[in-house]
């Protein structure tokens, strides 16, 4: 099965295509926010590269947020028309499942932190069971405060990643009572690679939609919303 996928969720611009578990190659911009600008031209080139054609993908993988409204948008728009014109499926990915995937640890529990502004961060809670990322905790928002309370609950050392583990890295060390560790900086990045192994994976179980039915999942208000309540 042959999964292309689409990382357009934060400042990283990200696209990659795999082949089952194998990754046949992988485009990644992490400067800007011009995804509008980058991002399909950046799959136009690798796929042109790989000597492929979207006839000979089997289903888009796309982080589904939570994560920049606009981002999110652009991604959308870009899987939703590339599968809409050959009529293949799109493999939803969690974005915060997407950045677990960067850590393989067997005895830890994974935390992403993005940091979504405002003191307000977007996290979940996961682990690997049987060669597998598993969902402990569905993702949600949060501020860092609630967020170690939650962690507290378990018991258990976690490693955290993402930008938010590292801009409140000293409250995380204040409030989390268990053993911690904070994930090597190269960890800390979306990449479209890691979204098509999980993408890939998810398939294999059926989890998969209709361009139609597909929409990002923002997790909470926009800043104009909220300025606006």
């Amino acid at each position: 099965m042959k999964v292309l996928a689409i990382e357009s969720s934060s400042i990283t611009a990200s696209c990659a295509v795999s082949d089952n578990e194998k990754l046949l190659g992988e485009y990644t911009l992490n400067h800007k926010k011009t995804h509008s600008e980058k991002l399909m031209p950046l799959i136009e080139s690798l796929m042109a590269d790989l000597n492929i054609s979207i006839q000979d993908i089997d289903a888009i993988a796309v982080s589904e947020g939570p994560g920049s409204y606009t981002g999110l948008r652009i991604g959308a728009a870009i899987a939703k028309s590339m599968a809409y014109a050959v009529n293949i499926p799109i493999v939803n990915v969690p974005t915060m499942k997407s950045m677990a995937g960067n850590i393989l640890d067997l005895n830890k529990l994974i935390v992403p932190v993005m940091d979504a502004g405002a003191g307000r961060v977007y996290s979940g809670i996961y682990r690997w069971e049987n060669q597998e990322l598993v969902t402990v905790v569905e993702q949600f928002p949060c501020n860092i405060h609630e967020l170690t309370d939650v962690l507290n609950e378990y018991k258990e050392p976690a490693i955290f990643n993402g930008d938010g583990s590292v801009n409140y890295r000293s409250v995380i060390v204040e409030k989390f009572k268990g053993k911690m560790y904070f994930a090597p900086e190269r960890f800390n990045y979306l990449s479209a690679s890691t979204l098509a192994c999980i993408g890939w994976s998810m398939a294999l179980k059926g989890e998969l939609i209709k361009a139609s039915d597909f929409a990002p999942q923002y997790l909470r208000l926009s800043q104009a919303e909220r300025n606006r309540k």
